[in-house]
């Protein structure tokens, strides 16, 4: 079903582009479209960043997550649906380079270009050339990719040899010619390495400033990503009962399309390193066999307590975050935390914690925020139905601590978790997918 939805969020955004008189021109991989679209869509645009405006003022999807490479956008669409919410992965570009060096402009694909289905494609020639350049500098010419480059070859031969001499040498032109003409690419992929330095010679010498000034901008591209991480922190927070482990399952589980990664855990950041062993995708929620049993333990003393506020508060600054998450969040992975600091400051006794609370308070000031905070409240009698592990009079005690806590948060929220899981994931879910959508269009300026 998921594959239906996202086949028409594809065909909206084609129309949405079309009413506009925006070009846009799919690539390669479109022989299943819509039916069946892979990891991404791949496209020329003549402008990729007048896209999210376009599909925004015809309310066709939201842009829940960008990312810019010079002329190239990544953008992450998405459409809520009453199965969950559908992503489209769209990989626009301006025109057709790697590694600094342009091979085509946008304009000579979308004035060439022809149409299947209901969506435009390159011509046989220039999807051939791109397709071959791009595997040859790659180095990934497999079986599959070769019976592609053959069909396109079969489609205009006298134009496909036409994009060989404009990157190759005239004995290269005519040796990768003649594998596509027989269809055995052995040849060619045993002399890939030879044939990818031609190329990239080829175009250095043509575009030298070019080169030179993307080699110099690639600091300043790093820097960028690492003050503005496209990954996105949570912590989920709940007495004991509240569905904490249920609902973030369900979240990793609904919001993976739109991250590379995501990453789970369980109150402190190198506690859940060493319990999960970096394991980095959530499965069952169930974390019930690793939780020691502190609520009928003592509390430390007050000297233990206040060295052991100190290695927290190292915990989740340096050891914790600045080596493990931060890095994470750069490399736009989702990351959950069941819990997180603030749980201390609720119920400080499942830590054993027997130090002064204000102090504990005034330490969680220098913590690392989350960009979301996201409190699953219900009524004390619900709560206590489902687990026991307290009494009534403390389930309803953490329950207020906890709702006073996250409400003087700004970046704060209270979800039902009496409802039905199926509203409470939807409500959460809607909760950052909004989040992410106004984080995106603040970066795009929309």
């Amino acid at each position: 079903m998921k594959d239906e939805y996202r086949g028409q969020l594809f065909r909206d955004v084609v129309a949405a582009l079309d009413q506009t008189g925006h070009k846009m021109c799919v690539l390669r991989g479109y022989q299943s479209y819509p039916e069946r679209i892979g990891s991404d869509i791949d496209a020329i645009s003549e402008d990729p960043a007048q896209i999210p405006r376009i599909l925004s003022e015809h309310q066709v999807a939201t842009v829940v997550r960008c990312f810019r490479y010079i002329t190239k956008y990544i953008f992450v669409l998405y459409r809520q649906h009453d199965d969950g919410p559908v992503f489209l992965d769209l990989d626009v570009s301006a025109d057709y380079r790697y590694d600094g060096r342009i091979y085509y402009s946008g304009e000579e694909f979308l004035s060439s270009c022809r149409s299947f289905k209901f969506f435009s494609i390159p011509s046989a020639e220039l999807e051939f050339g791109a397709y071959l350049i791009k595997h040859i500098t790659q180095r990934s010419l497999d079986e599959a990719k070769c019976r592609r480059l053959t069909e396109l070859y079969e489609e205009d031969p006298t134009g496909c040899e036409r994009q060989l001499a404009r990157f190759f040498p005239r004995a290269e032109t005519e040796f990768i010619a003649d594998s596509a003409r027989s269809g055995n690419w052995e040849p060619v992929r045993s002399r890939i390495e030879h044939l990818r330095r031609e190329v990239l010679n080829k175009t250095a010498r043509a575009q030298q400033s070019r080169l030179l000034l993307h080699r110099l901008g690639a600091p300043w591209r790093r820097l960028e990503r690492i003050l503005r991480p496209a990954g996105l922190m949570i912590a989920v927070l709940g007495v004991d009962g509240a569905g904490k482990s249920t609902v973030m399952a369900r979240i990793a589980s609904d919001l993976s399309p739109a991250f590379p990664a995501t990453k789970l855990y369980h109150r402190r950041p190198l506690a859940s390193l060493r319990r999960w062993r970096e394991r980095d995708n959530v499965g069952n929620g169930d974390d019930s066999k690793h939780i020691v049993n502190t609520h009928a333990q003592p509390y430390r003393n007050r000297a233990s307590s206040l060295a052991k506020l100190a290695f927290w508060w190292a915990d989740y600054m340096f050891l914790g975050y600045i080596a493990d998450i931060f890095p994470r969040l750069v490399d736009s992975t989702l990351v959950l935390f069941d819990r997180y600091y603030y749980d201390l400051l609720v119920y400080p006794k499942r830590y054993r914690y027997g130090g002064p609370l204000w102090l504990a308070y005034f330490v969680g000031l220098f913590i690392p925020r989350p960009h979301l905070v996201i409190l699953l409240d219900a009524p004390p009698e619900v709560i206590h139905a489902r687990k026991q592990e307290v009494s009534p009079e403390e389930t309803a005690r953490q329950r207020d601590a906890y709702l006073q806590l996250v409400e003087r948060m700004p970046n704060g929220h209270v979800v039902d978790a009496s409802k039905p899981l199926s509203h409470v994931v939807t409500e959460v879910e809607g909760i950052v997918l909004d989040y992410m959508a106004a984080r995106t269009a603040r970066r795009l300026s929309i």
